[in-house]
This record gives C-alpha cells, structure tokens and sequence, in this order.
C-alpha cells in the first residue's frame, strides 16, 4: 500500500513512463502506445503480481471500472507489475484491457514501486490530466465507491465521503426498524407486532444517533 506523503506531488507524464530506450507502452496483444499520447488524461498506475490473492480478488473490480469508462478516453490505467518472470506477467496481464510498463523495463517500474512508496499490494496511485497524485489510496476508493466514485476528482471523493458521513449521522433507530410501508416487527412466533416504541415514543427514534451509542433492542409480546 502507497502512503499519503506522495499525495498531491505533480509529475511529467513522459518522465514518469519512458525510459531512455523506450517511448511508449504496451498492450496485452502486443501493440505498443506512445506515451505522448495519453497527455490530458488521468493516469491510475497499478502496482499487482498474478502471485498475490488480494491482487487477483481485486483486477476484477478494477475491471469492472474501466470498462465503464474507458470509451470517454480521458483515463488510462498502466499495469507495474510485481511478478518474477515474464510468463506470469504475461498470463496476468492478459486479463487486463489497459496498458502496461513492459515486464522487459525492470528498472522502471522498480524506480515507480519506490517513487510512490509502495510496499504492499495492491496499490493504485491515481493521477490528474497534470500528473497531480490525487489519490494514493486509489484501491480503497475503488472497493468503497466503484463505479459511482466517476469521475474520480478530489472533489467527487470528498463529495462522497461527506455522504457517507452525514447518512452515518442520519441514521435513527426509526430508519433502521421500520419503513414507509412497515410499521411492525417479527415476534419469535411469527406475529407482527405493531413498533410501540414508534407509536409511545416518536421523537425518540428520531433522535437516537445510532454511530454513538450501543444498543439492546428487547420486544416483548404479550400472550
């Protein structure tokens, strides 16, 4: 995993991906991209090895992502892979639809790993169009928010967080036990049983701020 130190840092795309040999990037058929040409886009760099099982649980969910997007053209992901040998990059790599530094170009992509600090895996460091690290938790942002984290801004991640926190502080024993269209609970003996402390105690359950308190929920039903 990246740590945040390398947040907001700012790098020359061309820099960062070629060497002093090699201008471009490859696909997993073979066709190799130009680096100058994925100027003004956001660039995920994503550090994985075929060896590593969190990796291989989470390229598909990456996946899933860029298959979404990817027709707008304004990102990229590049593949800095972490295995031993170039076959099992090339088995890994061929189940990915992005770009990769070439297994070949060691050297680069052992500068990347400690450039970005990584030193656990998987790790996705996302860049803006300017080469701006936005994110060097691109991993967790992705298993938290998927697609709907698009299009992926400093601003969009805050706007999702300050969701999610404000539903946390929302949240009320009302919203939890009962629903529009529900107004009872399941006794042990399968009856519905009317909620009495919604019908006793409506402010109540309006009140309670469920993300600060424990609490024990006893109903009790008469026979």
């Amino acid at each position: 995993m990246a740590t945040d130190q390398i947040d907001g840092v700012s790098h020359d795309l061309v820099l960062l991906l070629t060497s002093e040999d090699r201008d471009f990037l490859v696909r997993n058929n073979g066709d190799q991209v130009k680096v100058e040409s994925l100027k003004g886009k956001k660039i995920w760099l994503y550090f994985s090895a075929s060896w590593c099982g969190p990796c291989r649980q989470f390229t598909p969910k990456l996946v899933e992502v860029y298959d979404e997007f990817s027709s707008k053209g304004d990102f990229e992901i590049i593949f800095v892979s972490r295995d031993k040998g170039d076959q099992l990059f090339n088995e890994y790599f061929s189940k990915m639809p992005w770009l990769a530094i070439p297994f070949s170009d060691s050297d680069k992509r052992d500068h990347l790993k400690k450039l970005f600090k990584v030193r656990g895996i998987p790790s996705l460091a996302m860049l803006d169009e300017s080469g701006k690290v936005l994110s060097s938790d691109g991993v967790q942002i992705i298993k938290e928010y998927g697609v709907e984290g698009h299009p992926f801004t400093a601003e969009k991640i805050k706007e999702l967080k300050e969701k999610e926190e404000t539903a946390k502080k929302e949240q009320s024993l009302r919203s939890i036990l009962v629903s529009q269209s529900r107004d009872y609970v399941i006794s042990a003996d399968g009856r519905k049983v009317s909620f009495t402390g919604a019908a006793l105690y409506p402010n109540i359950l309006d009140t309670v701020d469920l993300t600060s308190m424990s609490l024990n929920l006893v109903f009790i039903v008469s026979s």
